[in-house]
């Protein structure tokens, strides 16, 4: 059976989702805003972990070492932040939101981490960088649209964090598809 592409992540609440899909609909209509291949909102979620290819048979285990490492979070509130370009604002490959109190979020996503690593799987050698994404930029079109504070969130749109998703990653014509497998409560 083949592999199957996951990863671990934060579901929004429908407040920030429909905030989100907002600042992303203002961006999609200002000039460059075609440029950029934006997320369907309801895809919209924070990774916390990608971990990519993972062998069927090692998914449960790696959701339990997971499990086993954020047992002891106590649910934590989200809010939506300013608008961000990775990896800069000149050549933007990534449109997208900040989420504030950031130390929660570092925390969770180390614990996860943590999880992964126990679970037999290589570590992330990336620095984990918290945000929302709402769109890439298209490489051919190289322009994404020029983000300014007034076209962030008008609303912080704060949701509560009381769990997290293992989902699977499908990628399909229109954007990936994202299916849970285990949803891990605090």
């Amino acid at each position: 059976m083949p592999d199957l592409r996951t990863f671990f992540a934060i579901e929004l609440g429908d407040g920030a989702r429909r905030v989100a899909a907002d600042v992303a609909g203002r961006l999609a209509d200002e000039p460059g805003g075609d440029g950029v291949r934006w997320t369907r909102p309801e895809a919209y979620h924070v990774t916390l972990r990608f971990v990519g290819a993972t062998p069927v048979d090692r998914v449960v285990a790696m959701a339990r070492a997971v499990q086993e490492r954020v047992a002891g979070f106590a649910p934590f509130a989200l809010r939506l932040g300013a608008l961000h370009a990775f990896p800069s604002p000149r050549r933007p490959r990534v449109v997208t939101l900040e989420l504030h109190p950031v130390e929660p979020l570092v925390a969770l996503a180390e614990a996860v981490e943590r999880g992964v690593v126990e679970a037999g799987f290589a570590p992330e050698e990336r620095a984990f960088r918290p945000h929302l994404t709402l769109g890439r930029v298209k490489e051919r079109a190289g322009r994404a649209p020029r983000l300014h504070a007034s076209l962030g969130p008008a609303d912080a749109a704060p949701f509560d964090v009381a769990s997290i998703v293992l989902f699977q990653s499908v990628p399909a014509d229109g954007g990936s598809q994202y299916t849970p497998l285990a949803r891990i409560e605090f």
